[in-house]
């Protein structure tokens, strides 16, 4: 149980291994944690809400905002695909922007307008060290994690006068059985060998830094990225 207090989350991709583990987290720590799914022919139970905030739902908005105020909101849902400039598709791009960065702002704007927010609240997004790195055949997923960039300072600008914080978390190459199924091993054992931890950073690792920033122990930290790659970014063995 954390000291600093309990609150309320609200969190989007609770299904995802990155969602599970900040849903996890905060629960160890005492809080209550409200689930969206965007499926909205789920049928919601407990704390488990379906709303997709990209569709015409205001049963599922309405529903999402009765289950405030929230303390912090953690957006951990997203979209990928592989993809380059030769092989460019532009209605999968745009699903990728949408879902990756389009709802983060439609869902934040319905929570503004509904008053579900406490003052101040602290939000966090998951984003990727790939918004400010290009890796091969990455394209879409790339241009919109970069974008991601420009919305966490502009909400940090906007949301700042009610005391709001916002920041993001971009997790580097983690250990999971996806990156395992997607990376070889010489890839994986290149990452690992590029930092002097020797290991891929893990799920909890990712938890912990979203906690830090969006729980009641962050007073003054906002419009940051904080990377969680075990230095495989900034701090690099060649």
């Amino acid at each position: 149980m954390d000291s600093a207090g309990t609150g309320r989350l609200l969190l989007f991709g609770a299904s995802g291994a990155i969602g599970g583990a900040v849903d996890r987290h905060y629960a160890e720590q005492g809080w209550q944690v409200v689930r969206i799914t965007r499926d909205t022919n789920y049928a919601p139970s407990g704390s488990f809400l379906a709303w997709n905030p990209l569709d015409d739902d205001p049963a599922g908005e309405a529903a999402v905002a009765a289950a405030g105020p929230f303390d912090a909101v953690c957006w951990a849902h997203g979209a990928n695909c592989n993809d380059n400039i030769f092989q460019f598709n532009a209605s999968t791009h745009q699903s990728i922007y949408r879902a990756n960065v389009l709802s983060i702002l439609v869902s934040l704007n319905h929570l503004l307008t509904r008053d579900a927010l406490t003052k101040p609240s602290r939000l966090c997004v998951i984003s990727s060290i790939w918004q400010n790195q290009a890796r091969q055949d990455k394209l879409s997923y790339c241009v919109s994690k970069a974008a991601v960039q420009g919305l966490i300072l502009s909400l940090a600008n906007d949301l700042g006068r009610d005391g709001h914080l916002v920041n993001a978390v971009l997790p580097g190459v983690l250990e999971t059985p996806m990156t395992r199924a997607n990376l070889s091993e010489s890839q994986i054992r290149n990452v690992e060998a590029s930092t002097r931890f020797g290991r891929l950073a893990t799920l909890d690792d990712v938890a912990a830094a979203v906690y830090g920033l969006a729980s009641f122990r962050n007073t003054g930290t906002t419009g940051q990225f904080l990377n969680v790659d075990l230095g495989y970014t900034h701090v690099r063995i060649i």
